[in-house]
């Protein structure tokens, strides 16, 4: 895989090989069937919070920056607990879209390694792929439902984990950052998806690679509800971004591309030395 892009553009942009593909596709199809379930019954799939735990969540914010949408996360480490959940809502929207999230997380393997690979070679970052590999049961797939008429879809923000794994969306309006501060569309397609660099990235390469800015507008004019995919890469570095302390969305966009690596790596605090937020 060409990693070059990663210091001219920040991201990958790349073919999707066919065997994935056709995966992604049928996983956002049950995504899609699933959603028009009744809300109890998607519930019945929830693990806890959106962040630090597993299952359907919806969220319904007010205020200025408020935040619409129904999001499922799975990991291969929560896996055995979501296919009897599924079971108990007795409909095969369900469990199909629990099977096909389990196919997925075995067809994102090789495009994952095939990438770590490439960084590793590209950047001199022995034992990456090994390290990236061997946090796969932690590796997080998102599954996101933006209702018809959403006034905001995702602000600017720069990914907490390793790297983001873009697998789908039904519709346009995502947008990255560049490193000479435009907004430009990014190019994801049903042909073609990216994979981008975010802040723990940024860290374990000394700030070779830039954990890449990037927010979702709504399409003009469109009024359908817009599905995505995407699976974060949280490979279990020594040091974990300080989210008890910092808050992404209160940096401005881009803060990091020129950021001095001492500054940005204060952000920073070992993995096993995180607080809860308050």
């Amino acid at each position: 895989m060409d990693v070059t892009t990663l210091r001219t553009a920040g991201f990958v942009s790349f073919e999707y090989p066919q065997g994935l593909r056709t995966a992604v596709q049928t996983a956002l199809e049950s995504w899609q069937l699933f959603c028009t379930l009744p809300l109890e019954q998607k519930r019945l799939l929830s693990g806890g919070d959106r962040v630090h735990d597993f299952g359907f969540m919806c969220r319904n914010d007010k205020g200025p920056v408020a935040d619409r949408k129904e999001l499922f996360h799975a990991l291969r480490a929560n896996f055995p607990q979501l296919l009897p959940k599924a079971a108990k809502v007795c409909d095969p929207r369900a469990t199909a879209f629990i099977r096909a999230v389990d196919t997925l997380l075995e067809a994102t393997a090789p495009t994952v390694r095939a990438f770590a690979a490439s960084v590793e070679e590209a950047y001199g970052l022995v034992g990456f792929t090994k390290l990236v590999m061997e946090s796969q049961p932690h590796w997080t797939f998102r599954y996101l439902h933006y209702p018809k008429g959403s006034a905001v879809l995702a602000h600017p923000h720069a990914d907490r984990g390793g790297f983001t794994f873009h697998l789908a969306e039904t519709e346009g309006g995502g947008e990255y950052y560049s490193f000479d501060k435009q907004w430009l569309p990014w190019p994801v397609s049903a042909e073609r998806t990216i994979i981008f660099p975010s802040m723990e990235l940024q860290h374990y390469s000394n700030g070779a690679m830039k954990a890449l800015w990037h927010r979702v507008l709504p399409v003009e004019h469109s009024t359908n509800a817009r599905y995505a995919m995407v699976v974060f890469i949280d490979f279990q570095g020594l040091y974990r971004f300080d989210d008890s302390t910092h808050r992404v969305q209160n940096f401005a966009p881009g803060f990091n591309y020129h950021l001095p690596f001492k500054e940005f790596a204060g952000l920073f605090v070992p993995r096993d030395n995180i607080t809860p937020a308050a």
